[in-house]
């Protein structure tokens, strides 16, 4: 008698790890999939590196350290970025598409590796184009409980341990902020893609925060000055009403993370134009600099047609002279 395929529990939450790899491409990437048990997309994540270690990784290893592991890579910018983001859209994609998600989930509840691979074979070299791409995935299934600790363990502040971050500088800082938003000339936020830059501010919630918003000079009399940052995660689930999480960096080591709960929102993009950069430590408006630059340079021009008619009055002078004599 053959052996029962075994099959997840309605209450638990199943997730989908895996790698795969193209050597003739070069490319090396790691996925993970977590359906919640109402059979919808809770978060998927997916990276592409040229560098091999990034296979090395194995999948049977726990999903929040999976997870935290292609995170933290994306994180330290540790990624082929067009790759990545186009991968991101094929797994978007199978999540927007009812039928294709279900079904994605019934081999996943079913544990039927050979059927899952073939979903996902498809959606990776869609991309990758490579017939010899290799592929590996793993399911882990955990209580909704576990589940449940892991994320509220995630979101304990940690301020002491974040603080002395600061003052080594040796790991990266995360920053609360908060997204600018612009009704009319905005980028939906359901549009934003990994390399887009967006207009923040930090919120000065906690003494991390305020040390930030010190350090770079942002205080303004109207209140905290926004700065640009560039999108390099986004958590994203189906649903009408379920958020939006979204990383930025803000400059190397430094990033910024929130939550958008409507996803309808049209998000400030930076413009070079009329936006502030951040350059080390300072603020610099280059549309004000610019301002700055005509103004010296008019004020040059006119230093110089001064001084020039200066010199031929006294020298007409002194040729009327002459003259005289």
């Amino acid at each position: 008698m053959g052996s029962e395929i075994p099959q997840g529990s309605e209450d638990n939450i199943l997730i989908l790890k895996g790698r795969f790899k193209s050597v003739s491409m070069n490319l090396y990437g790691l996925f993970l999939i977590i359906f919640n048990n109402t059979k919808q997309f809770d978060t998927y994540h997916i990276i592409v590196s040229s560098y091999s270690d990034m296979y090395e990784y194995e999948p049977h290893i726990s999903w929040e350290k999976y997870e935290e592991y292609i995170v933290d890579k994306k994180w330290k910018g540790s990624f082929n970025n067009s790759m990545t983001l186009s991968l991101m859209e094929g797994l978007n994609n199978l999540t927007q598409d009812s039928n294709a998600r279900q079904l994605l989930f019934d081999h996943t509840y079913n544990y039927n590796y050979d059927q899952i691979d073939v979903i996902l074979y498809d959606v990776i070299n869609r991309i990758i184009h490579d017939k010899n791409l290799i592929m590996e995935t793993i399911i882990q299934e955990v209580s909704s409980n576990d589940f449940r600790k892991v994320k509220e363990d995630r979101s304990k502040p940690q301020e002491a341990d974040e603080e002395k971050q600061i003052e080594t500088g040796k790991q990266h800082i995360i920053l609360k902020v908060k997204p600018i938003v612009a009704p009319v000339k905005g980028k939906p936020i359901y549009e934003l893609k990994i390399g887009d830059r967006i207009m923040v501010r930090i919120v000065p919630s906690t003494t991390k925060e305020n040390y930030y918003i010190d350090l770079y000079n942002l205080k303004e009399e109207k209140g905290i000055r926004p700065i640009p940052a560039s999108v390099v995660d986004i958590k994203s689930t189906a649903g009408k009403n379920n958020p939006i999480e979204i990383l930025v960096e803000i400059i190397p080591g430094v990033y910024g993370q929130f939550i958008e709960d409507e996803k309808q929102v049209k998000l400030r993009v930076f413009d070079p134009a009329t936006d502030f950069l951040l350059t080390g430590g300072n603020q610099k408006n280059i549309n004000s600099q610019s301002s700055i630059d005509e103004k010296t340079s008019s004020s040059e021009k006119s230093t110089f047609v001064m001084t020039m008619l200066f010199l031929i009055i006294l020298a007409l002078f002194f040729f009327l002279a002459y003259i005289s004599l």
